[in-house]
């Protein structure tokens, strides 16, 4: 189902809006060295004016209050950015701010930051490159563009079988990108690549769909576990799903494959 610029924005609120706790808990507490990890790439000197957009409860803009100037962290979503501006006040960060905003269009001049960073939102856009291009155009020649996301394989069968096994997972998924593909809308943004990473975070099923909001008695969470498990003999999505032995029988695990991307603007 293809839907319009306004229609997926709704369902990002909604399912951010719905899992602002669960997701939020998650994000904040787990992801803490990929944010450093993309802060060290970055190469920071600590002058910077920065923006993380789609920032959720705040996983990347948390890290990075540490290690910039100022920083500011937008999303669509009112109820994660409440959580985040409660982390930020409990934290004693005082060099950001949140507010109400859309990474396909950011509400920055031309060249007016340091630098630009997201995580785990592109999958999410109706246009990913519009949004890459955004980040290109608020940031100053030299400064610098970072992102984390998920990545998927470049064989097209197992692309589309990924999106669709994320998409049964959560309604506001839309396309995870190739690294051909971002690599692409790097260079038609005049962004510079200066370093790229990939890592394999092994997960197991039963909480990728936790913090989604999915109960083992959804349809959702059924169909979604129904489908990766048909991929187990020939990992047709690039999951990597595996059977494991638990303490309540065998347990399904799977594996996201993550981008570190560290960009310059030329």
């Amino acid at each position: 189902m293809t839907f319009t610029p306004e229609q997926q924005q709704e369902l990002i609120r909604e399912r951010f809006t719905r899992t602002a706790e669960v997701f939020g808990d998650f994000a904040v507490r787990e992801r803490v060295r990929e944010a450093e990890s993309l802060a060290a790439m970055l190469q920071l000197r600590g002058d910077e004016r920065a923006v993380d957009l789609a920032t959720g409860p705040g996983t990347l803009a948390l890290r990075f209050a540490r290690h910039v100037r100022w920083i500011c962290g937008l999303d669509l979503t009112p109820a994660i950015l409440k959580r985040a501006r409660n982390a930020a006040q409990a934290q004693g960060l005082r060099n950001l701010d949140f507010a109400i905003g859309d990474a396909q269009s950011l509400p920055f001049a031309d060249g007016a930051l340091d630098v630009a960073i997201t995580s785990y939102s592109l999958h999410h856009m109706s246009d990913a490159p519009r949004v890459i291009g955004e980040m290109a155009r608020v940031v100053r020649r030299g400064g610098r563009v970072g992102i984390i996301d998920i990545r998927v394989l470049e064989d097209s069968a197992a692309a589309d079988l990924n999106n669709r096994i994320e998409r049964l997972r959560d309604p506001s998924h839309t396309t995870t990108l190739k690294r051909s593909e971002f690599e692409k809308a790097f260079a038609d943004h005049g962004l510079r690549i200066v370093n790229v990473q990939m890592e394999e975070h092994p997960r197991p099923f039963d909480h990728w769909m936790y913090v989604a909001g999915w109960k083992p008695s959804d349809p959702e969470y059924i169909e979604t576990r129904r489908l990766l498990e048909s991929t187990i003999e020939n990992d047709a999505a690039g999951f990597h799903p595996r059977l494991m032995n638990g303490p309540d029988g065998p347990a399904l695990h799977l594996v996201n494959t993550v981008l570190y991307f560290a960009a310059e603007k030329i």
